[in-house]
């Protein structure tokens, strides 16, 4: 299943994978690549974030929550970059984070996906 939250550069892009029980997304912006890995079991983190990545701040969030509330394993894949970006658009890219977390949970996407 493909979320998109936002528009334009700031836009976030979720695939998002049933692994058995578990999760799987796939979060990207701006120039994708894999700037965190984060991996939350019920509740619980782990993650890393290669040098100088700040990735974190959308993977950690989204494992977590995803983990504590549908009582699974979450692996988040995140990757957002955007040259000379603003804090303007920082700012942006924050709000569509939270909205695309709280569509996800609060439309219970993820038990919707395993029934189609």
């Amino acid at each position: 299943m493909k979320l998109i939250q936002g528009s334009g550069k700031t836009a976030l892009y979720y695939e998002i994978i049933p692994v058995g029980h578990d999760w799987l997304i796939l979060l990207t912006g701006g120039d994708a690549h894999i700037g965190c890995t984060a991996i939350g079991d019920d509740g619980r983190l782990s993650s890393y974030t290669p040098q100088s990545h700040k990735d974190d701040a959308l993977a950690i969030p989204l494992a977590k929550k995803v983990s504590q509330t549908f009582h699974c394993v979450c692996t988040v894949v995140a990757g957002f970059h955007l040259d000379n970006i603003t804090q303007e658009e920082i700012a942006e890219v924050v709000v569509n984070a939270e909205k695309g977390l709280r569509q996800i949970i609060e439309t219970n996407m993820l038990a919707k996906i395993k029934k189609a």
